[in-house]
């Protein structure tokens, strides 16, 4: 039972970070933004943290250690980096995607993490223990172990199907953009092929890299890699479902590994309106283009 009541507790500060990062990055964007990894109203991150909180705190309590708000909020904003510097590592490294990045913010690190945010986790931490924490308790108290276990089964399905649609449409991406690059690969061997009388000089220049002549090769092959990588990856983005489409606009940035081809959340954004009529996008991006 007690593992149903954490993980019930978990789904209630999950939607409680979501919410919260709705609103940020809505305003923020002056348009909806449904944040998160997952699809669902789910921040999992803001669920790990707060019941890590909950859990650290009961046991200091039934230890009878006694503990200042300075000690909470230290202890918050230093959870906090461990939290969100490991958790950006592992989903970059699984999905080669960025869900945020702090790059443009001061003391940063990796853009993984940085202090200004770090410092407002902390002052989350002491909302809370010394607030939030007592009012879940209170709206909780009356859930019987039966319906502890209930709602835990229950949200354990969700979650994990959940996790399973957003592991799947994000895997499909990346497989979509190692083909586009093997197919961009095939595609540029056959152009700079069928350049006969200059194709010796065209490849001497590309792998020369001088001149003012290799300059302007370079520039009509980025231009060239523009228009492929749109058609070819707007026309994968179009045939998957929704609810994949969905979870690869929360990417902020994906980088193909190997040095591959890199995306920022505007140029995805960008694949997905060129099939708006099937990706029946919101009316603000409809006006952008008029």
């Amino acid at each position: 039972m007690l593992l149903c009541r954490w993980l019930v507790y978990f789904v209630i500060y999950s939607f409680m970070g979501w919410v919260y990062e709705t609103i940020v990055c809505t305003i923020r964007w002056k348009k909806w933004e449904n944040r998160g990894f997952l699809y669902g109203p789910i921040c999992p991150i803001y669920g790990t943290g707060a019941v890590g909180s909950m859990i650290v705190i009961d046991i200091v309590d039934q230890r009878g250690i006694s503990y200042s708000w300075w000690q909470v909020f230290i202890f918050s904003m230093l959870a906090s980096i461990v939290l969100e510097f490991t958790t950006h590592w592992v989903l970059e490294k699984l999905f080669h995607a960025k869900w945020w990045d702090y790059s443009y913010m001061p003391l940063n690190i990796q853009g993984r993490v940085c202090l200004p945010f770090s410092i407002g986790f902390g002052l989350a931490g002491l909302l809370i223990v010394y607030v939030i924490n007592p009012f879940v308790y209170s709206i909780t108290e009356w859930i019987s172990p039966l319906g502890y276990e209930l709602m835990g089964l229950i949200s354990m399905c969700f979650i994990g199907m959940d996790i399973a649609l957003t592991a799947s449409a994000l895997a499909h991406f990346d497989v979509y953009i190692s083909d586009a690059q093997e197919a961009w690969n095939a595609h540029m061997e056959q152009v700079v092929d069928s350049m006969e009388e200059r194709g010796a000089q065209v490849k001497q220049q590309l792998v020369g890299g001088m001149g003012e002549r290799s300059a302007q090769i370079r520039l009509r092959l980025a231009e060239e890699k523009e228009r492929f990588s749109r058609e070819y990856i707007s026309g994968r983005i179009s045939a998957m479902t929704p609810v994949a489409r969905q979870a690869i606009r929360r990417v902020v940035t994906y980088s193909h590994p190997g040095g591959g081809m890199k995306f920022n959340r505007m140029r995805i954004l960008d694949f997905m309106k060129e099939h708006k009529p099937d990706l029946k996008v919101g009316r603000h991006e409809q006006e952008e283009d008029k």
